[in-house]
């Protein structure tokens, strides 16, 4: 029989936590976050009140969910599609993978097993994956206590 640890709603929370009280820093600027497990399957969501709910919650869930089933981090997985030749990630065919930035693979404590992916869109690519890295950081944190 296998065994497999699974990414739990604690560090999920601790990520979007996390993630929602630096947006919260820079005030006007509303984002979505998601954290999806390595299936793809939400694990948690948060969004703030007036972001763009067509584009910013739907970007933040593609961008967990490219890096969760993909197993890369967005801004790497669009990198190969263009040095591969494929051109976007969009060429891929599944309508929820994405490219950009924002999106980050979470792997487990030991380093050997995907756990999913966090997701965070509403401000520049840039910002995006700033507020993920701050996600991630406090999603391993948990994992830690």
């Amino acid at each position: 029989m296998h065994s497999r640890a699974y990414l739990g709603i604690k560090e999920a929370m601790a990520a979007v936590k996390a993630i929602m009280a630096e947006a919260d820093r820079v005030p006007g600027r509303p984002i979505a976050t998601t954290v999806l497990d390595h299936r793809g399957d939400m694990v948690c969501f948060a969004s703030m009140g007036e972001v763009n709910t067509a584009l910013a919650r739907q970007n933040a869930f593609k961008k967990a969910y490219t890096a969760a089933c993909m197993r890369v981090n967005v801004r790497d997985m669009a990198a190969r599609a263009v040095a591969q030749g494929i051109g976007s990630v969009a060429n891929y065919g599944n309508p929820n993978f994405t490219g950009g930035a924002g999106g980050l693979v979470v792997m487990h404590p030991s380093g050997e097993t995907i756990m999913g992916g966090i997701g965070v869109s509403g401000r520049s690519n840039e910002e995006d994956e700033e507020l993920a890295l701050i996600g991630l950081a406090a999603l391993q944190q948990a994992w830690a206590s």
